[in-house]
């Protein structure tokens, strides 16, 4: 995915409008009623905060879904036909309400459910920075949905830069469970070790660029990345 948005350089995908930023798409192929846990590679507009699921999702099957992760629950987010044939609309919708503007960004993960074997195709800008700070990170003790900011691939710690607190877990959605990573200490005071652990053999988590993961963290901490294309 990263391939895709860094190879398209600086020129804007719909108008011929020159940029200092990174900018370009991302398709990512969905298949008719299989769940997938992802999230927003690209952003609207260089801020980070801008996105909302019609950006994100700008070509959208009727009756797909969206399943938004809010701490005690979903908002569930339906793209819906509203009104009589020939007049009908198309919009997303959330318990009967337009919500086209319901926000979306980088670092936030959810779940899609497409009605459609279906390509979504994002178009929009590649943050960078030497402090790309996930605002979606819980406190200590709280579960939330997340992603990488940055629009790479690799280990949770050794790429992507999250120090982890001894008890951390991390849940990775599996398409029929999850895959439990947990930080923990091996061996014994004061030659201990801490790694990330997955069913009691040492494994370091790997994200996907654009992939969306639960994180329950030990204490409050704070998730910084760095990820510079032109320094």
């Amino acid at each position: 995915m990263a391939a895709a948005a860094l190879a398209a350089g600086i020129v804007t995908s719909n108008a011929q409008v020159y940029s200092q930023n990174i900018v370009g798409y991302v398709s990512v192929p969905l298949t008719n009623a299989t769940i997938s846990c992802i999230s927003p590679v690209l952003d609207l507009d260089g801020t980070g905060t801008n996105n909302n699921i019609s950006t994100v999702f700008p070509s959208p099957t009727v009756n797909d879904s969206v399943f938004v992760f809010t701490g005690a629950g979903y908002d569930n987010v339906i793209y819906k036909k509203t009104g009589h044939s020939p007049n009908f609309v198309t919009n997303w919708m959330l318990n009967a309400t337009i919500t086209n503007n319901y926000p979306v960004n980088p670092g936030e993960g959810l779940f899609y459910l497409p009605a459609a074997n279906e390509t979504n195709t994002e178009v929009g800008t590649v943050l960078q920075g030497t402090n790309l700070l996930n605002s979606y990170v819980p406190a200590g003790n709280v579960i939330n949905l997340i992603a990488s900011v940055a629009p790479i691939s690799g280990g949770l710690t050794s790429v992507l830069g999250y120090q982890p607190n001894v008890n951390d877990s991390v849940f990775i959605f599996t398409g029929g469970g999850y895959n439990n990573f947990i930080y923990k200490k091996s061996g014994h005071s004061p030659n201990f070790t801490t790694n990330w652990q997955l069913n009691a053999t040492v494994e370091e988590p790997v994200i996907s660029a654009g992939q969306g993961f639960f994180l329950l963290p030990a204490a409050t901490t704070a998730w910084s990345e760095n990820f510079v294309v032109n320094p």
